[in-house]
């Protein structure tokens, strides 16, 4: 058993002199130097202090009050922080890994790219000191609290969540592979393009949450309540968008509105005639798992959230198409025209884009208007690029780990933060940015 802190104006509070020393001492320890001693903050008001940077592997904060503190950036592997105080605290960048964080309230915390993985984050037992600093015997079991916080692209891989309030948070592109949630309140919690791979859900509400773009493979949903939750864009096993619809989840719809003879020919008219005759295609939200529209010109399509998984698309005309949170797993699209398109968060691992266009479109009237491919978060994991023109594409956070590259033309396109085969960051020497051809 862990005792919480007593009230807040009882706790010691160090001054900015002390806790330097603190950690300037923590840090020798750390470090095996000599005069080295372990940071024992235990049950100690740290609020508003600014910690930002320090290293504090292994430290002792249990019952520590840490309103508004700054720790951006800094390494807290290992720390024990049972039952602490987080609220609006900053640890943006900073390293959790393998912490104790049972019991820990992080309301309304900022956790933008902090690492967590490993993290114990399950319940606590608490008991509390009254205001005389005497003990009260009465215990609480003591949920761990992240609602409202701002965890975009956190790694919370492995963590152990047991059943922690998650409301109204924000795991934008967080990297969740393997963590248990099971029987967590994630109401309205936006998971939009999070890695939720073999994720437990079971049991969570997970009403009015947003999972577009989300990679939920594997994951278990047994039981979860899902009413309003919107899975749309989502990655899923087959035959779970079913169970989801049945459970009051908003998902992909399976049936086209017309014929898709009909569909295309109502969309060339529409190009042709300037919007004037016909209609514009829109697939949003559909369901066209192994449609075969090879060589159709759907230039302008709106197919955002579609799935388009194993879809025969090989010398379509997709050029400025809108195909954002599109799953297009395994997806034929060799020589493809997708100048301009919006493949923002789409999944297209496996997909075969050898010679596609992927380079900007040059407007006719103004050739210094051009408009390129965004990839922006996209999966491209095993695509086959051989011989693609991605000419200035944006490619910032897109996955391309194991993908072919060979005879891709990567010239001028932005690769911030872009995961490429053989190399931790930059263009492998073999995948220099010399243009290619395949033969169809």
């Amino acid at each position: 058993m862990s005792l919480s802190p007593p009230q807040d104006d009882q706790l010691p509070r160090p001054d900015r002199a002390t806790l330097r020393q603190i950690l300037l001492d923590h840090r020798r320890f750390v470090t095996n130097q000599p005069g080295g001693r372990r940071a024992l903050l235990a049950s100690h008001d740290l609020s508003d202090q600014d910690m930002s940077g320090s290293n504090l592997t292994e430290a002792d904060l249990t019952g520590a009050v840490m309103h508004r503190t700054l720790l951006s950036g800094a390494i807290l592997r290992k720390v024990t922080l049972y039952g602490a105080d987080l609220r609006l605290a900053n640890l943006d960048h900073a390293d959790l890994s393998y912490a104790d964080l049972r019991g820990v309230c992080f309301r309304g915390a900022k956790l933008r790219g902090t690492r967590l993985n490993e993290a114990d984050i399950r319940e606590a037992v608490l008991a509390r000191y009254d205001r005389r600093r005497s003990l009260d015997p009465e215990l609480r079991e003591v949920r761990p609290d992240f609602s409202s916080v701002d965890a975009r692209g956190v790694d919370l891989s492995n963590a152990r969540f047991g059943q922690a309030y998650v409301v109204q948070a924000d795991f934008t592109d967080a990297v969740m592979c393997g963590v248990n949630l099971r029987g967590a309140d994630l109401r309205n919690t936006d998971f939009t393009g999070a890695n939720l791979d073999q994720a437990d859900l079971s049991r969570a509400d997970l009403a009015g949450a947003c999972f577009a773009g989300a990679l939920l493979t594997g994951s278990l949903l047994d039981g979860a309540r899902m009413e309003s939750a919107n899975f749309r864009g989502a990655i899923l096993d087959p035959g779970v968008v079913d169970r989801i619809a049945r459970r009051g989840g908003r998902t992909v719809q399976r049936a086209l509105p017309v014929p898709p003879a009909r569909l295309a020919h109502e969309h060339r008219l529409w190009l042709d005639s300037a919007g004037h005759q016909g209609a514009r295609a829109d697939l949003s939200d559909r369901d066209l798992s192994d449609a075969d529209l090879r060589g159709l010109d759907l230039t302008a399509l709106l197919a955002a959230r579609c799935c388009l998984s194993r879809a025969q698309l090989h010398r379509s005309i997709l050029a400025m198409a809108d195909l954002s949170f599109a799953d297009l797993r395994g997806a034929q699209l060799s020589y493809a025209d997708l100048r301009g398109t919006n493949l923002t968060r789409a999944c297209l691992s496996g997909a075969d884009l050898r010679g596609a266009n992927l380079g900007p479109l040059v407007s006719a009237h103004r050739p210094d208007r051009r408009w390129p491919v965004r990839l922006e978060g996209a999966r491209l994991v095993g695509a086959d690029l051989r011989g693609a023109q991605l000419r200035q594409a944006r490619l910032s956070g897109s996955d391309l780990s194991q993908a072919d590259l060979e005879g891709c033309d990567l010239d001028g396109a932005d690769l911030d933060g872009c995961k490429l085969p053989g190399s931790g960051a930059g263009i492998p020497p073999a995948y220099a940015t010399r243009p290619g051809r395949v033969d169809p």
